[in-house]
């Protein structure tokens, strides 16, 4: 994706790690992004708490950023779903 808007990737970025937020952002059930990660939940409400937390420092843009702010907003409201809240 941020190839895509012209934003240069981090070179240290974990695959793994964006595969399962993405995934659990695309609204995967608990259970199953558990079973398909093999990773521990505390580690994956870790990551997700996290993302969740970045994207709503980007919902916070609102003045400046309309559509990225709105876009980060409710794409927080998915990540921070529960389990992860």
């Amino acid at each position: 994706m941020e190839w895509k808007q012209g934003v240069e990737a981090a070179p240290e970025i974990n695959f793994s790690a964006a595969a399962a937020a993405a995934k659990w952002a695309g609204e995967a059930e608990w259970t199953e992004l558990v079973h398909e990660t093999r990773a521990e939940e505390g580690d994956l409400v870790r990551l997700l708490s996290r993302t969740g937390e970045a994207l709503l420092q980007v919902a916070g843009l609102r003045e400046t950023h309309v559509a990225a702010a709105t876009t980060a907003h409710a794409a927080a409201a998915i990540v921070l779903r529960e389990p992860v809240r």
